[in-house]
């Protein structure tokens, strides 16, 4: 039984397909045909080979560009967040009887979407009564969240103008634990999968300080 069109059709490309990706220099040795070749293009018709390799150029330029731009926003967050947290370190060790959220509200101030800051005692209370759904849901697994809250969990912690949330949960002892909040204004500033090293150190930081009875509020 003879072979379908287009089946022969697939056998010459896939050869045509290895003969070039093992000859890299053809079309050096033939540049006639790069004026010859045309493509389908969606916007424009049919183009050159030429064209189309200049469009791919161009579009992996402006990917780069684009990468490099959000790399660039990156560093400089992680910069002012370096300096903040610097000078978080010279005001508890300067002002002792600041207070630890105090200092941090000082230190959310230097936070380009960062608004609001709260630290919640977990062994004493009275706490909002949406809260442990909260910690529950959240924190079970890692001891870390970020992203959106829904509407209860939001009201246990910040107001409406609050709409992403970093939570850390802070175990000074055993019998003893806090919740460090931070809340931003922008939907998308706190997301999953986002970096925890600042976090940490903060969350380091903060089981220090407190261990060492400075006052939280």
């Amino acid at each position: 039984m003879s072979d379908s069109p287009l089946a022969t059709e697939l056998i010459d490309a896939s050869l045509v397909l290895d003969y070039l990706q093992d000859h890299p220099e053809f079309f050096l040795e033939h540049p006639e045909l790069l004026g010859k070749l045309r493509l389908p293009h969606q916007q424009r018709g049919v183009v050159s080979l030429v064209e189309r390799q200049q469009e791919l150029q161009r579009d992996k330029i402006r990917a780069l560009e684009d990468d490099i731009t959000r790399l660039m926003g990156i560093a400089r967050q992680n910069e002012l967040i370096f300096y903040a947290l610097n000078q978080l370190h010279l005001q508890l060790l300067s002002q002792p009887k600041l207070g630890f959220v105090a200092a941090l509200q000082q230190f959310v101030n230097a936070m380009p979407y960062v608004q609001r800051a709260e630290l919640l005692n977990l062994t004493s209370g009275p706490h909002h009564a949406a809260l442990p759904l909260l910690l529950q849901r959240r924190l079970n697994a890692k001891g870390y969240y970020f992203g959106r809250l829904n509407k209860d969990e939001q009201q246990a912690l910040f107001d409406q103008s609050i709409h992403s949330v970093a939570l850390m949960k802070v175990d000074i002892s055993p019998t003893q634990s806090y919740l460090l909040a931070f809340g931003s204004e922008s939907d998308e500033h706190f997301q999953p999968g986002m970096d925890t090293l600042f976090l940490d150190h903060l969350a380091k930081l903060a089981k220090v300080v407190l261990s060492h009875g400075v006052e939280p509020s």
